[in-house]
């Protein structure tokens, strides 16, 4: 019989590998799916990541295709899971292939810097919750960040087990997640192993560390357990304003006339008298979503140094003039809101506005926000907020806009200025901090605004956001961003409520509890009574500085790879050349 030539067989035994691992990826980031929303099958988190780890684990060769591999499986779960984002415009497809295409590194990433774990001989236990938690981090921050899909959020309605997010944020939970996905790899590592391994010595190994991690897993579920337990039978305090949430399913295009955005003021403004009406408890606050109270006209603003703007028709010295009618204009239609909805019910008093409306300010440079206004009962403008934390591709287009001859590519209204840090309205003895859109979807935004009120010694009682998911039809990722802003409730401690055009408008508690809520693509409102909370959590005081460190870590890893990788090439060209 003849042999086969070991060129042949290595090739063969290469090729074997590489198949399985490609079966492994896509199983893995196909359980991942699984776990999260559209069908929320929250059991299969804690083994989503076991064939990843085998991968992770495995010895042999690993070349640059294996990672291409998990990287297109690991796209491809993205691309599943953010599909919503195409309903916006026709550009967003070519924007969801990127955005797809760079969360995928993620994946490979972490399998890359696992393996270099494993070589340095850090426990699995250590090494893959670091990782991942670490990276998390990473997309988080890099190009402006991006928090939803964290792994912690599976677990969005197992709230005994989420409120570890109030010392570690979402990051925490991840953790626990990671910690007992190595248990369960483990085991079944073992079990399979076991007649392979012929060393006495690594056999002790392997099962010392095989009990190290179950026994890392348990004390972390049970801690998180128990400390859950503890914070939900907490009591909280005093009621606080009542809200009224109002939703609608309007449809929304980029470039809206004036007729159409009237129109979905007027409609809006029916469906808040209608609430009103059928609300046995009288409503302090009414919240509209994101842009809805624009009705063609933005509140605007003048600064002192206001310079003329060059699309200004009007002689220059009408200007300042033209931005006052137009303020008068905007609190006359409030006031006209006010009063209408006052009528709705014998009970009623006149509430209070906070609204999703656009603001433009004129300075040196006129300046366009996303913007909430919170109007009082007396039709005055008492105070307004910018959005801090812009959506890219849908709010601004990195370097596309400054290369000559594709300006024209980027869809008009994509010129919206960031706000400058958090800001709180108050209506009565409630402190209301606002939040527009995917601001409760990128965790560290919120957190640091509370953090910041918090050393300015100012109170914060309840985060209203608003938001206009329309855009995405009735797509998952109304799921994920509801998801991110019950992280974010337990987060910071702070009851959490959303009103959005066709949702997803809810009641959060300051668990992270769903009080109530509204299916998207219906019209309708919530009443809400949210109640204070008073605790402040460590996540707020110390914010994402853990997982941080753990970023930096995965940086280190990453760069001794990197530099290795060089040193490696080098010697081949000096071999090659000799």
């Amino acid at each position: 019989m003849n042999a086969i030539p070991p060129t042949i067989a290595n090739s063969n035994l290469a090729s074997k590998s590489s198949r399985n691992r490609i079966l492994l990826a896509a199983a893995g980031v196909s359980m991942l799916w699984l776990a999260q929303p559209p069908l929320g099958l929250w059991p299969i988190v804690g083994v989503c990541l076991v064939p990843i780890l085998w991968i992770v684990v495995d010895q042999s060769a690993f070349t640059r295709r294996d990672y291409v591999a998990i990287w297109l499986a690991s796209s491809l779960y993205w691309l599943v899971s953010l599909q919503g984002i195409r309903h916006a415009h026709p550009a967003m497809y070519v924007c969801l292939l990127a955005l797809a295409g760079y969360l995928g590194i993620y994946l490979p990433l972490f399998v890359m810097l696992c393996r270099r774990c494993v070589r340095w001989n850090v426990p699995l236990l250590v090494s893959a919750p670091a990782m991942w938690v670490g990276l998390e981090c990473v997309r988080n921050y890099m190009l402006t960040g991006i928090s939803a899909l964290m792994l912690g959020h599976t677990l969005a309605d197992v709230p005994v087990m989420i409120q570890i997010a109030d010392l570690f944020g979402t990051y925490g939970v991840s953790f626990v997640i990671v910690s007992v996905n190595v248990a369960l790899f483990s085991l079944v590592f073992r079990i399979v192993s076991r007649q392979r391994i012929t060393s006495e010595s690594l056999k002790i190994e392997t099962a010392g560390r095989t009990m190290a991690a179950c026994v890392v897993a348990a004390m972390c579920i049970g801690a998180s357990f128990l400390y859950g337990q503890f914070r939900l039978s907490e009591p909280v305090t005093e009621p606080l304003a009542t809200f009224a949430l109002v939703q609608r399913d309007e449809q929304v295009e980029y470039q809206q006339d004036f007729e159409r955005e009237l129109s979905i003021f007027q409609n809006y403004t029916a469906q808040s008298v209608d609430a009103l009406e059928n609300s046995s408890d009288a409503v302090d606050v009414v919240v509209w979503p994101e842009s809805m109270f624009t009705g063609g006209l933005p509140w605007m603003i003048a600064d002192a140094d206001a310079v003329v703007p060059e699309q200004y028709e009007g002689p220059p010295d009408s200007f300042i003039a033209m931005v006052g009618q137009n303020q008068n204009y905007f609190r006359s239609r409030a006031d006209e809101v006010i009063r209408t909805l006052a009528q709705s019910n014998p009970e009623q008093q006149q509430p209070h506005l906070v609204v999703g409306c656009g603001v433009v300010r004129y300075g040196k440079l006129p300046q366009v926000y996303s913007g909430m206004v919170h109007v009082s009962p007396a039709a005055k403008v008492s105070g307004w907020y910018g959005k801090n934390h812009l959506v890219m591709f849908g709010e601004y287009v990195p370097l596309l806009p400054s290369i000559p001859g594709l300006r024209s590519l980027v869809p008009a209204g994509l010129g919206v200025t960031p706000g400058e840090g958090p800001t709180v309205f108050e209506v009565d003895d409630t402190a209301i901090v606002p939040s527009v859109c995917i601001e409760t979807a990128v965790e560290r935004v919120m957190v640091n605004h509370l953090s910041r009120l918090r050393k300015n010694n100012t109170r914060a009682d309840v985060i209203v956001t608003v938001t206009n998911d329309g855009w995405f039809d009735d797509s998952s990722i109304l799921a994920h961003h509801r998801r991110c802003a019950q992280l974010v409730a337990v987060g910071t401690r702070r009851p959490v409520l959303s009103s959005a055009n066709n949702g997803p408008t809810a009641s959060i508690d300051s668990c992270g509890r769903l009080t109530e809520s509204l299916p998207s693509g219906t019209n309708g409102a919530i009443i809400a009574t949210p109640r204070r909370d008073d605790r402040t959590s460590l996540y707020v005081r110390i914010g994402d500085l853990p997982a941080k460190l753990l970023g930096l870590a995965c940086l280190v890893v990453l760069s001794s790879i990197v530099v290795q990788a060089n040193a490696n090439r080098r010697a081949r060209r000096r071999s090659e050349s000799s």
